[in-house]
């Protein structure tokens, strides 16, 4: 099928054939390289983002470009809380040191804290779209809280990225940046699936997932 929300992208074929787009972002190809920007909001405002592309180093240091002061928030299930890096002007480049090494996957999710005196920040993801050719792309949840994205860049309602096996019960939960708070959404067994309303999610966008059991999110996304 086609991707339906490719910021911009490049076809690349595999060994050695000739690229190929069609109109607008409509991209026919064995191997897609692209890139998502995504604007991280400043004055010490939150951004709550995902990857959406694979590279060769899905690390923090290898996939972010944020000013100095700035705090990456992971969530550590083991824990309950958050394990905080901060970009630094010294040393690797974050503090502690194995924020440099620290994962960012695809379909790994992030919360993004600018400084206070800081102007958003454009940050641009580059990297292959991972396409489910050999086995589907799936997202592993356990019980609680997990902090995710989606794994592909396409956005939509969750009915349409393939989000449909959410315990009943379980919350979604999305960053509302106007207010800096989190907008819940509840599974539930009726109506349309969810209440108040479906969520929507974004190109790059982080959410949680609150599951009252554990499921996998299942991709056969691909792009021809």
């Amino acid at each position: 099928m086609r991707t339906k929300t490719l910021l911009a992208a490049a076809a690349v074929l595999a060994a050695g054939l000739a690229s190929s787009m069609a109109q607008s972002s409509n991209v026919y190809s064995l191997n897609v390289v692209g890139y998502v920007n995504k604007t991280f909001l400043g004055n010490g405002k939150y951004s709550m983002i995902a990857n959406p592309l694979n590279t060769t180093n899905n690390t923090l240091a290898g996939v972010l470009t944020v000013p100095n002061g700035t705090q990456v928030l992971k969530f550590n299930k083991a824990i309950g809380d958050y394990d905080i890096f901060t970009k630094v002007a010294f040393g690797n480049g974050w503090s502690p040191t194995v924020g440099a090494t620290t994962s960012l996957n695809p379909g790994e999710g992030c919360l993004i804290h600018t400084p206070v005196a800081s102007v958003d920040v454009t940050n641009t993801f580059v990297g292959e779209v991972l396409q489910a050719t050999a086995a589907p792309l799936t997202n592993a949840m356990t019980t609680g809280y997990n902090l995710i994205g989606n794994m592909v860049p396409d956005s939509g309602p969750v009915t349409s990225i393939q989000l449909t096996n959410v315990p009943n019960g379980s919350q979604l939960l999305k960053l509302d940046t106007a207010i800096q708070d989190f907008a819940p959404f509840t599974k539930v067994a009726f109506g349309s699936g969810w209440s108040p309303s479906v969520p929507n999610i974004d190109v790059g966008e982080g959410f949680f997932i609150n599951a009252n059991a554990g499921f996998n999110w299942v991709r056969t996304f691909t792009v021809q």
